[in-house]
């Protein structure tokens, strides 16, 4: 079967950090869009190329393929000054993006008192045991001023004279929240610091929609990367421990303007094991010298806030359920070398209610994980797989484990990542993704 011209879709299937950014870098040159749908600057993506180290937050990561055109969709909330300060970043190793990039119209921005309103949030939930985790730059305030039809999209940087009078709703909500002595930016502080952030970025703003409707209309390649992961969509994932956006497949319509039929597959991405950042429930942690150990080799550290991630074993009904809810075509496992030298992995395959029950199904409420305890099945440690570029040269071990993994979630391997660099990995033969996956290993 033939795959050119696919348009595809990578999502990730935990809490995020799974390794997206280097599966989205490995195939961007066979794509003539790259197309980031959601988030904001929560969300960070790591490339590595010849060793070197490339963190992406908020520009998609065919940034380092000339031939890719980058579009940042309706569905993205930015911060504009990080995004200069990214571009900068990227400018400086010689990556110039300023003929290739499109921003719609209708993303919205985020403003200074959004970063400040959810900052405070996070503060006095704290005080009270019910902090969340976020990562306090101001991505659900922006959302809610959004849903409160209080935002602001790029759009309106068109009209200037607008802007202080679209701002103030959502500026004296937050100044009212916070209260008169809270050290925020004057409004005129606020449109005038916009003003002169968002100069340099008004060539790119435009109908993004119309855009990526008439590429696919000429049967041009589209690669949609999503961020965050589907355990932290606001309706699917561990609410409410979750980011303010739709990150699983359903927010890839709505973000991009596109219909459901314009994506052809869906890749999904999930590390050997599993990490999430911030709080909420996690039956896989392992409070131990073996969460410790996965934490410190496999370098599980936030891109954007370089907060120590919870490390556990691999989660297959939290995958599972990921599977089943993006129609996921084909796996792509990250990080699989870290576990390298372990006596024995584990793999997560149900849950012990309190009644003693197994189940495979995850819990609606935040109240209902408390009582449910893993069910692991422990499976005999490997040497090493760093570097395997052939399925032939994988351990025994850790194919027995890879195949009992496979079969918990009921979707087939299609890529399998041995290293941080791009060389690192290899396209399982055979799978439906393969034509357009093959060639990615070393």
């Amino acid at each position: 079967m033939s795959l050119a011209g696919t348009n595809l879709a990578i999502l990730g299937l935990q809490w995020g950090d799974e390794g997206k950014g280097k599966v989205v870098d490995l195939l961007s040159p066979r794509f003539r869009h790259v197309v980031r749908f959601q988030g904001g600057n929560n969300a960070g993506h790591t490339v590595v190329v010849d060793g070197v180290s490339i963190a992406l937050h908020q520009v998609p990561s065919g940034a380092l393929h000339p031939g890719c055109f980058l579009v940042v969709g309706s569905g993205v909330v930015l911060n504009l000054e990080v995004f200069q300060q990214e571009l900068d970043r990227l400018s400086a190793r010689g990556f110039d993006l300023s003929d290739r990039l499109l921003l719609s119209e209708k993303a919205h921005i985020i403003l200074p008192h959004h970063i400040a309103l959810d900052q405070w949030r996070e503060v006095r939930a704290d005080k009270v045991g019910a902090k969340i985790g976020t990562t306090g730059r101001g991505i659900g305030p922006a959302y809610e001023m959004k849903a409160a039809r209080m935002g602001i999209r790029l759009g309106d940087l068109r009209h200037p004279e607008t802007l202080a009078e679209r701002i103030l709703p959502g500026y004296e909500e937050v100044r009212i929240r916070l209260g008169a002595d809270a050290p925020l930016p004057s409004l005129e502080e606020v449109v005038a610091g916009l003003l002169r952030i968002s100069a340099p970025f008004m060539r790119f703003i435009g109908d993004a929609q119309g855009h990526l409707q008439d590429a696919w209309g000429r049967g041009e390649s589209i690669l949609f990367e999503g961020a965050q992961a589907t355990l932290l969509d606001i309706d699917h994932g561990t609410y409410p421990f979750v980011t303010s956006s739709n990150c699983s497949l359903g927010g890839l319509f709505t973000g991009t303007g596109l219909p459901p039929k314009a994506v052809d597959k869906v890749l999904g991405i999930a590390k050997a094991y599993t990490t999430r950042v911030g709080a909420g429930p996690f039956p896989a942690e392992l409070l131990d010298a073996t969460g410790e150990r996965l934490r410190q080799v496999g370098r599980e550290f936030g891109t954007t806030t370089g907060r120590p991630r919870r490390c556990g074993w691999f989660d297959a009904p939290i995958t599972a359920h990921a599977c089943r809810t993006n129609g996921v075509d084909g796996l792509a496992i990250m990080k699989l070398d870290v576990m390298d030298g372990m006596d024995e992995v584990g793999l997560i395959v149900g849950y012990r209610t309190g009644e003693g029950t197994l189940t495979t199904k995850l819990p609606s409420c935040a109240a209902d994980w408390q009582d449910l305890r893993p069910e692991v099945r422990m499976f005999k440690g490997w040497d090493t797989t760093r570097g395997v570029t052939d399925p032939a040269n994988l351990p025994t071990e850790a194919r027995a484990y890879l195949d009992a993994l496979m079969d918990s979630v009921q979707v087939p391997l299609t890529y399998l990542s041995t290293g941080p660099d791009r060389a690192e990995g290899y396209v399982v033969p055979g799978t439906v993704l393969e034509p357009l996956l093959g060639g990615l290993s070393g």
